[in-house]
């Protein structure tokens, strides 16, 4: 079984509107089940196949920023995968890479909220590929956990609305963050007394991954009537940094710790949303945060949180008179998430962990428009999935 973190990228652009492209953002709850065949056919190689069916349940629909109440919205109930695994063994843990194809099954809508009230949505189970990787390592007897990231590129869509006689055009890609619970039928158990090892002391590693941003932008531009109308802003990125922390094992089988760490955040979009622009951009994130784990041997199982700093610029810029606007700032928020860590060699450990960072939120205020209807708000969310070497001090 899986359990986890599931988040679109939906970019909507529109053939008789050339240059307009906006996304659909959202972040659920995802888990279900997989099963697979390993074939370990080297001392330390690892191939495999595993099939996975597992819920997604987005559904995000939102009145353009523009105003012109035009909805654009993504809805999933599932997804399935069936991937090939390579991965090479350290003995008690698997390091792999994965890929495939995937089904989801998908709704799109392209609505007008005007009157006469006009609706339009098109489903499928679409097809598409998947890419990722992960770790896996053992429990005690057959049982092993595992943590890993899936992107999922879900194909594409055309939705027609006959209101406003025209096609939206929605490219559907997905993030998977997730935990997993396996256990091996078949062959000698595992033993029960796995290799001991020692988590206490100060340690240094670097890190590299994948961060995607979740941004909410809300505002009021068209009157009257007044519309709170609404864009995401879902990008992904590179991130890349380094990590320091102190780790205290205060019983046989459970770690306390604190670490911190400054990284590469590579996040730079920008929405053209009919008459406006809004964008993101991000250089660099750190964390300072509490560590909590259970310790198998080789193995750590941890949770984590605490504080976060973003370096965030949002911008909101009016298009038609180019009135540029944007405001930065090093935000502090909050960050939660979980990993495993294991023991590669003597002082040596590898780590694969998610956090999810919440950097609050950012008033950005254009000259051009009159009022209260001159303020866009951004909430600025992040995921990150990320993979960890760590050296530890004796």
């Amino acid at each position: 079984m899986n359990t986890g973190v599931g988040a679109s990228q939906i970019r909507t652009t529109f053939p008789d509107v050339a240059g307009v492209f906006i996304d659909r953002g959202g972040s659920v709850f995802a888990g279900g089940a997989q099963a697979g065949f390993n074939w370990q056919f080297a001392p330390q190689w690892v191939a495999g196949i595993e099939g996975d069916v597992s819920f997604l349940g987005i559904n995000r629909s939102l009145r353009d920023l523009s105003g012109f109440a035009d909805g654009f919205g993504v809805k999933t109930d599932g997804y399935g995968t069936i991937r090939g695994r390579l991965g090479y063994t350290t003995g008690p843990s698997l390091f792999y890479v994965t890929g495939g194809v995937a089904f989801v099954n998908i709704k799109n809508s392209f609505d007008s909220f005007r009157s006469p009230l006009t609706l339009a949505s098109e489903s499928k189970t679409a097809s598409g590929w998947i890419v990722g990787g992960g770790m896996e390592t053992l429990l005690g007897g057959n049982w092993s956990a595992k943590a890993e990231y899936l992107y999922i590129d879900a194909g594409s869509q055309d939705v027609f609305n006959p209101f406003f006689d025209s096609i939206s055009h929605f490219d559907n890609r997905f993030s998977v963050y997730r935990y997993g619970l396996n256990y091996k039928f078949g062959g000698p158990a595992v033993a029960a007394a796995l290799p001991v090892y020692n988590w206490t002391g100060f340690y240094a590693g670097v890190n590299v991954g994948a961060g995607l941003s979740q941004d909410h932008v809300t505002g009021q531009f068209i009157v009257p009537p007044p519309i709170i109308s609404a864009v995401d802003i879902a990008d992904r990125g590179f991130t890349g940094g380094m990590q320091a922390g102190y780790n205290w094992q205060f019983s046989p089988n459970w770690v306390a710790g604190l670490e911190g760490d400054i990284g590469g955040l590579g996040i730079n979009r920008s929405l053209i949303d009919f008459s406006l622009t809004v964008g993101v951009k991000t250089d660099w994130y750190g964390t300072l945060r509490g560590r909590l784990g259970y310790s198998t041997g080789p193995a750590l199982l941890y949770v984590t949180g605490g504080a976060a700093f973003v370096n965030i610029k949002n911008s909101l810029d009016q298009n038609l008179v180019h009135v540029v606007a944007s405001k930065s700032e090093s935000a502090t928020g909050w960050t939660v998430g979980g990993g495993i860590e294991t023991v590669l060699a003597q002082n040596w450990t590898a780590k694969t962990e998610y956090l999810y960072i919440d950097a609050g939120g950012q008033d950005v205020v254009n000259p051009f428009f009159a009022g209260v209807n001159r303020t866009a708000h951004f909430d600025n969310r992040f995921h990150v999935f990320r993979m960890g070497l760590n050296y530890k001090f004796n």
